[in-house]
């Protein structure tokens, strides 16, 4: 039965995530559709029906799969016949007819396959949760692309709550960035006159640095381009670009087709801003728990080389709601953080061997840390270089010492 809903796909996955059944909800808008599959509760696939070859090489760019990316140069021009993928239903568009051609030709591993279906379902998902308006349906038997053979599926099931959670998360760190970026496919271009405006108290960027990004931002690379360039993500070369579009030194180009029919993200124009430290308790927003999200436990890594201070954060995060991991050793950081996939990271910059600028750049640059808040604590707001810290890719600050108040605000801000 299809029902029309507003919003409630998102209600419809939160209590499909409670449940330990297989089959497919499928969420429809008047320009773009998408099909989530489950099995046995977790999510396995998110189609959309907005697909492209460019898009795909990110996915592949984004995973380390170059040697399929040099392969797509000898890709059959067959298998992008776009009237036969308007006929297809079965190989679910460019991903079903171009993915399994790189699997025929030994292009992909295991690895690497899992990694690029679950790097879609992210991706998908987080702009099926942008749809404001649209209609659902869902169809109880265990329906699955036929291109996904049995045995990649047995190993592809995520936790679906928790990529809930990311994808809200991720959405709430969207609002720090220009009301005018609508989608990371828009493809930023300077103003004709930017050289004689000056330039944004808050911005990053020096005139050198700008005048090299002119030979670069001409209206055809899209802000997820420009991330591969940059080797940065995309979230925050977003952020790194708003001061400049915001001051109309930067301008916008739509989204070229068919990526312009996806949903914008949601926007709150009152938010956008790199935020200023939360020191203690007279500073911070309203925690975002809602609804029975209050009985999850989340994941945190905490990594400083002070045992005091990796103490007072236990002592003051509850710990039934909170599962804390703290690290002393900043060296040993980054295989512990992988191993855990926490839900947040607090990072002290002032440690030994490595400082926390270039452990948040490394653990960016890993790929495996993209969505996951990392806020740099720092014990003196003096100390704190926040240009290297947008470049390096923290997602907040705050100071100590630090209240319990304090400290839970802005952990709160992060996890819903």
């Amino acid at each position: 039965m299809t029902v029309a809903t507003k919003q409630n796909h998102r209600q419809l996955l939160k209590q499909l995530a409670d449940k330990n059944i297989s089959g497919c909800l499928e969420v429809n808008s008047q320009k773009v559709s998408w099909k989530i599959y489950l099995d046995l509760g977790k999510l396995c696939y998110v189609h959309c029906s907005v697909q492209s070859l460019e898009q795909l090489k990110y996915y592949l760019h984004s995973n380390g799969c170059q040697k399929a990316i040099l392969a797509l140069n000898q890709l059959p021009e067959s298998l992008l016949n776009k009237q036969d993928l308007r006929k297809d239903k079965v190989a679910e568009g460019i991903y079903g007819k171009v993915i399994p051609w790189l699997i025929s030709q030994q292009q992909l591993d295991d690895n690497q396959i899992i990694q690029l279906i679950q790097s879609i379902s992210q991706d998908n998902l987080f702009y099926c949760l942008c749809l404001v308006n649209g209609t659902t349906s869902w169809q109880q038997d265990n329906y699955f692309p036929e291109w996904i053979s049995a045995r990649i599926k047995s190993s592809l099931g995520l936790n679906l709550s928790k990529c809930l959670s990311q994808a809200e998360s991720k959405q709430r760190q969207w609002q720090d960035c220009s009301p005018k970026i609508s989608s990371i496919y828009q493809r930023p271009y300077f103003s004709p006159s930017w050289e004689v405006q000056p330039l944004p108290a808050s911005g990053s960027l020096d005139s050198k640095t700008l005048t090299q990004l002119t030979q670069v931002l001409k209206g055809r690379t899209s802000i997820q381009q420009l991330s591969i360039l940059l080797k940065k993500n995309k979230l925050l070369v977003a952020k790194i670009l708003s001061p400049y579009i915001e001051n109309k030194i930067i301008c916008l180009n739509n989204a070229q087709p068919p990526l312009y029919k996806l949903p914008a993200i949601p926007r709150n124009s009152e938010r956008f801003s790199f935020k200023s430290s939360v020191n203690n308790s007279d500073q911070g927003t309203t925690p975002a728990n809602s609804g029975d999200s209050s009985s999850k436990t989340y994941k945190i890594v905490c990594i400083d080389d002070s045992p005091t201070i990796l103490s007072e954060i236990k002592r003051f995060l509850t710990p039934e709601k909170f599962e804390i991991t703290t690290i002393e050793n900043p060296i040993q950081a980054a295989p512990k953080i992988f191993k855990i996939n926490p839900d947040l990271i607090l990072l002290d910059i002032t440690m030994p061997t490595i400082n926390g600028y270039k452990l948040c750049s490394l653990l960016r640059s890993s790929g495996k840390c993209d969505q996951i808040p990392i806020i740099m604590v720092t014990g003196n707001t003096g100390l704190i270089d926040k240009t290297r810290a947008r470049i390096s890719g923290a997602s907040d600050y705050f100071t100590k010492p630090f209240t319990k108040d304090g400290l839970n605000k802005i952990v709160n801000k992060y996890l819903p």
